[in-house]
């Protein structure tokens, strides 16, 4: 098996094996530091900012929760999308950190392991994927690698809860699917992945008002929700009393660092957030 599909393999099983896994739901206890990103996309320079400023060795109350590495933009020098090697690098962050290092199904995720491409600007992704694993690790390995990476993504949980009310998760179902807390109180499998399934809804749903937020929060028992999947131009949008949206793919990426000692609100939210540019390690 080459070495690169091994780490990833590895790192799918410590997921599918956290003990503090409830149906698609990692569930964080007691008091503890937390560290949100929004969606990566194959920046290499933020994912690295960020992973220095987590500085996990020696802090064992210390989490990250990463979501959405691959599907980036060309790489200048070799007009390949490279963000395998990012993803390599997550998993063998996890397999180092195993308890520390989280992460969340995203949309570019499960088109991933379907094969539904996500064309946009004229590039498609998952094409795009499949020829930079190529480059990267060379067409002999390729398919053995890609492989490694549909069991890794297919091993992520929908969401991470923790004890303050907190939810983080890619993005919520949106108004008129099956409930929300039903999908999240079981594994998913590759049905749930379908247009209208479990977890495609909670990775694809889009335009949540503040009344949805609220009656999601209601369904959830969740205080406050962290979010992905929406461009965020500036690194964080707040979408309700009840919501915030993170990027950090770009360069006004923003990450959240909060602790579950209190709860959050959109505007301790926003006090709590990091532009990725300013993060020195901590």
């Amino acid at each position: 098996m080459p070495p690169a599909a091994d780490i990833i393999r590895r790192a799918a099983q410590l997921n599918r094996d956290d003990p503090r896994r409830q149906g698609s739901c990692i569930q964080l206890t007691g008091q503890c530091e937390v560290i949100v990103s929004g969606d990566i996309h194959g920046n290499r320079q933020n994912l690295a900012k960020i992973l220095a400023y987590a500085n996990l060795p020696g802090k064992a109350d210390r989490f990250l929760v990463l979501q959405e590495i691959i599907h980036g933009p060309a790489d200048p020098a070799s007009g390949q999308d490279r963000s395998i090697e990012l993803l390599l690098r997550a998993a063998r962050l996890k397999c180092a950190h195993e308890a520390q290092v989280l992460f969340v199904l995203g949309n570019h995720d499960v088109a991933q392991i379907t094969g539904s491409e996500i064309t946009k600007n004229g590039q498609s992704f998952c094409k795009s994927f499949a020829e930079g694993v190529g480059y990267s690790f060379g067409q002999a390995d390729a398919a053995e690698i890609l492989d490694a990476v549909a069991e890794f993504l297919l091993s992520l949980p929908l969401a991470v809860r923790c004890d303050n009310g907190v939810l983080i998760a890619h993005s919520l179902p949106s108004a008129r699917q099956p409930s929300a807390a039903e999908a999240l109180s079981r594994p998913f499998g590759k049905d749930d992945l379908s247009r209208r399934g479990g977890a495609y809804n909670w990775t694809w749903g889009r335009g949540h008002t503040p009344e949805q937020l609220e009656s999601l929060a209601g369904e959830l028992g969740v205080e406050f929700f962290i979010l992905g999947h929406r461009h965020a131009a500036g690194g964080l949008e707040v979408l309700s009393r009840r919501a915030v949206v993170l990027a950090s793919d770009h360069p006004h990426g923003q990450i959240i660092h909060f602790s579950t000692d209190s709860p959050l609100s959109a505007e301790s939210a926003q006090a709590k957030a990091r532009p990725i540019v300013a993060l020195g390690a901590d």
